[in-house]
Protein backbone atom coordinates (compact mmCIF):
# COMPACT_ATOMS: atom_id res chain seq x y z
CA UNK A 1 0.00 0.00 0.00
CA UNK A 2 1.05 3.38 -1.06
CA UNK A 3 -0.72 5.98 0.03
CA UNK A 4 0.22 10.06 -0.56
CA UNK A 5 -1.59 13.18 0.85
CA UNK A 6 -1.07 16.24 -1.02
CA UNK A 7 -1.82 19.04 0.48
CA UNK A 8 -0.91 21.49 3.67
CA UNK A 9 -2.78 20.81 7.58
CA UNK A 10 -4.18 24.75 6.82
CA UNK A 11 -6.18 23.87 4.10
CA UNK A 12 -9.20 21.16 3.75
CA UNK A 13 -6.67 18.47 4.15
CA UNK A 14 -6.41 18.33 7.50
CA UNK A 15 -9.68 16.79 7.59
CA UNK A 16 -7.93 13.52 5.86
CA UNK A 17 -4.68 13.67 8.39
CA UNK A 18 -7.36 13.39 10.98
CA UNK A 19 -9.24 10.43 9.12
CA UNK A 20 -5.64 8.56 8.48
CA UNK A 21 -4.87 8.99 12.36
CA UNK A 22 -8.69 7.27 13.19
CA UNK A 23 -7.84 4.86 10.65
CA UNK A 24 -3.79 4.02 12.10
CA UNK A 25 -2.51 4.71 8.58
CA UNK A 26 0.99 4.91 7.38
CA UNK A 27 1.51 7.40 3.95
CA UNK A 28 3.42 10.07 3.09
CA UNK A 29 2.21 13.72 3.72
CA UNK A 30 3.46 16.29 1.18
CA UNK A 31 2.31 19.82 2.49
CA UNK A 32 1.84 21.78 -0.57
CA UNK A 33 -0.17 25.34 -0.10
CA UNK A 34 -2.87 25.92 -2.17
CA UNK A 35 -1.35 28.78 -4.02
CA UNK A 36 2.02 26.37 -5.05
CA UNK A 37 2.52 27.19 -8.34
CA UNK A 38 3.03 23.44 -8.57
CA UNK A 39 -0.39 22.81 -8.81
CA UNK A 40 -0.91 24.25 -12.05
CA UNK A 41 1.83 22.19 -14.04
CA UNK A 42 0.82 19.81 -16.01
CA UNK A 43 2.06 16.40 -13.61
CA UNK A 44 -0.02 17.56 -11.19
CA UNK A 45 -3.06 18.50 -13.26
CA UNK A 46 -2.87 15.05 -15.15
CA UNK A 47 -3.65 13.62 -11.24
CA UNK A 48 -6.34 16.80 -9.93
CA UNK A 49 -7.42 18.80 -13.34
CA UNK A 50 -9.31 21.56 -10.80
CA UNK A 51 -5.07 21.92 -9.77
CA UNK A 52 -6.45 22.42 -5.65
CA UNK A 53 -5.19 20.47 -2.46
CA UNK A 54 -6.11 17.62 -0.51
CA UNK A 55 -5.43 15.09 -3.25
CA UNK A 56 -4.90 11.72 -2.28
CA UNK A 57 -2.69 9.17 -4.50
CA UNK A 58 -3.73 5.54 -3.48
CA UNK A 59 -1.21 3.50 -5.64
CA UNK A 60 -2.28 4.05 -8.64
CA UNK A 61 -5.78 6.04 -7.76
CA UNK A 62 -5.91 9.53 -7.47
CA UNK A 63 -8.80 11.27 -5.84
CA UNK A 64 -9.35 15.10 -4.62
CA UNK A 65 -11.79 16.49 -2.68
CA UNK A 66 -11.65 16.47 0.96
CA UNK A 67 -15.23 14.49 1.89
CA UNK A 68 -14.28 12.43 -1.00
CA UNK A 69 -11.01 10.99 0.10
CA UNK A 70 -12.22 10.72 4.03
CA UNK A 71 -15.11 8.30 2.66
CA UNK A 72 -12.91 6.01 0.24
CA UNK A 73 -10.50 6.00 3.06
CA UNK A 74 -13.04 5.33 5.87
CA UNK A 75 -14.79 2.43 2.98
CA UNK A 76 -11.54 1.09 1.80
CA UNK A 77 -9.14 0.85 5.12
CA UNK A 78 -11.54 1.32 7.97
CA UNK A 79 -12.46 -2.76 8.05
CA UNK A 80 -16.31 -1.90 8.60
CA UNK A 81 -15.54 0.65 11.93
CA UNK A 82 -16.00 4.40 10.32
CA UNK A 83 -17.59 3.44 7.16
CA UNK A 84 -21.42 1.71 8.19
CA UNK A 85 -21.91 -1.23 5.81
CA UNK A 86 -25.41 -1.50 6.34
CA UNK A 87 -27.00 0.04 3.21
CA UNK A 88 -29.63 2.67 5.28
CA UNK A 89 -26.83 3.79 7.42
CA UNK A 90 -24.29 4.00 4.44
CA UNK A 91 -26.64 6.01 2.70
CA UNK A 92 -26.94 8.83 5.90
CA UNK A 93 -23.23 9.00 6.22
CA UNK A 94 -23.12 9.73 2.20
CA UNK A 95 -26.21 12.47 3.27
CA UNK A 96 -24.38 14.23 6.50
CA UNK A 97 -21.17 14.71 4.16
CA UNK A 98 -22.70 16.17 1.23
CA UNK A 99 -25.41 18.35 3.56
CA UNK A 100 -22.52 19.50 5.51
CA UNK A 101 -20.41 20.53 2.26
CA UNK A 102 -23.78 22.16 1.33
CA UNK A 103 -25.36 23.50 3.94
CA UNK A 104 -22.42 24.62 6.74
CA UNK A 105 -19.30 24.92 5.29
CA UNK A 106 -20.66 27.61 2.74
CA UNK A 107 -21.35 29.86 5.79
CA UNK A 108 -18.24 28.86 7.49
CA UNK A 109 -15.57 30.03 5.33
CA UNK A 110 -13.02 32.52 5.89
CA UNK A 111 -12.16 33.66 2.70
CA UNK A 112 -14.28 36.20 2.08
CA UNK A 113 -13.45 37.11 -1.81
CA UNK A 114 -16.42 33.58 -2.03
CA UNK A 115 -18.71 35.11 0.09
CA UNK A 116 -18.70 38.95 -1.50
CA UNK A 117 -22.45 38.51 -2.95
CA UNK A 118 -23.77 37.46 0.63
CA UNK A 119 -24.41 39.94 3.39
CA UNK A 120 -22.60 38.63 6.78
CA UNK A 121 -26.33 38.74 8.52
CA UNK A 122 -27.48 36.51 5.96
CA UNK A 123 -24.23 34.29 6.10
CA UNK A 124 -25.19 33.87 10.00
CA UNK A 125 -28.79 33.45 9.10
CA UNK A 126 -27.94 30.39 7.37
CA UNK A 127 -25.39 29.52 9.45
CA UNK A 128 -28.05 29.16 12.29
CA UNK A 129 -30.66 27.71 10.50
CA UNK A 130 -27.98 24.15 9.28
CA UNK A 131 -26.61 24.50 12.87
CA UNK A 132 -30.07 24.01 14.21
CA UNK A 133 -30.73 21.08 11.79
CA UNK A 134 -27.66 19.34 13.46
CA UNK A 135 -29.29 20.62 16.91
CA UNK A 136 -32.30 18.40 16.50
CA UNK A 137 -29.73 15.33 14.80
CA UNK A 138 -28.31 15.06 17.98
CA UNK A 139 -30.91 16.05 20.52
CA UNK A 140 -30.98 12.35 21.14
CA UNK A 141 -27.81 10.99 19.55
CA UNK A 142 -24.61 10.56 20.89
CA UNK A 143 -22.97 10.54 16.89
CA UNK A 144 -24.80 11.53 13.70
CA UNK A 145 -24.76 7.55 12.41
CA UNK A 146 -25.82 4.45 14.39
CA UNK A 147 -24.19 3.93 17.80
CA UNK A 148 -20.40 4.63 16.80
CA UNK A 149 -18.15 7.81 15.52
CA UNK A 150 -18.00 6.91 11.70
CA UNK A 151 -17.27 9.29 8.84
CA UNK A 152 -19.99 10.90 8.62
CA UNK A 153 -19.00 12.33 12.43
CA UNK A 154 -15.48 13.56 10.95
CA UNK A 155 -16.20 14.58 7.75
CA UNK A 156 -19.28 17.04 9.67
CA UNK A 157 -17.28 18.17 12.53
CA UNK A 158 -13.90 18.58 10.04
CA UNK A 159 -16.41 21.45 8.35
CA UNK A 160 -16.52 22.95 11.66
CA UNK A 161 -13.03 22.50 12.72
CA UNK A 162 -12.17 24.20 16.22
CA UNK A 163 -10.37 27.27 14.42
CA UNK A 164 -13.50 28.06 12.39
CA UNK A 165 -16.52 27.53 15.23
CA UNK A 166 -14.07 29.39 17.65
CA UNK A 167 -15.34 32.52 15.55
CA UNK A 168 -19.16 32.03 16.37
CA UNK A 169 -20.81 31.42 19.70
CA UNK A 170 -22.40 28.04 19.83
CA UNK A 171 -24.11 28.17 23.01
CA UNK A 172 -27.61 28.08 21.40
CA UNK A 173 -26.76 24.70 20.40
CA UNK A 174 -25.63 22.44 23.40
CA UNK A 175 -26.36 19.18 21.65
CA UNK A 176 -24.24 20.60 18.45
CA UNK A 177 -21.34 21.77 21.46
CA UNK A 178 -21.39 18.76 23.28
CA UNK A 179 -20.66 16.87 19.90
CA UNK A 180 -17.76 18.30 18.20
CA UNK A 181 -16.32 17.89 22.00
CA UNK A 182 -16.69 14.67 21.67
CA UNK A 183 -14.95 14.69 18.34
CA UNK A 184 -11.88 16.89 18.49
CA UNK A 185 -11.52 14.79 21.95
CA UNK A 186 -11.22 11.89 20.29
CA UNK A 187 -7.39 10.40 20.38
CA UNK A 188 -7.03 10.38 16.50
CA UNK A 189 -8.33 14.32 16.50
CA UNK A 190 -6.05 15.63 18.83
CA UNK A 191 -2.95 13.56 17.62
CA UNK A 192 -3.81 15.05 14.14
CA UNK A 193 -3.88 18.47 15.54
CA UNK A 194 -0.74 18.04 17.58
CA UNK A 195 1.06 16.62 15.06
CA UNK A 196 -0.14 18.81 11.61
CA UNK A 197 -1.68 22.10 13.61
CA UNK A 198 0.36 25.12 13.61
Amino acid sequence: MALILIGSPRSRAMRNLWMMEELGLAFEHRSVEWDDPWLKGLDYLTLNPAGSIPLLIDNDFALAESLAINLHLARNYGGGRLYLSEAHEAALVLRWSLWAQSHVEPWVQRDETVLRHVTSSARMELLCMALATLERALMDRVWLVGEMFSVADANVAGILSPSRVALFDLTPWPAVTAWLARCYGRPAAVRAREKYAS
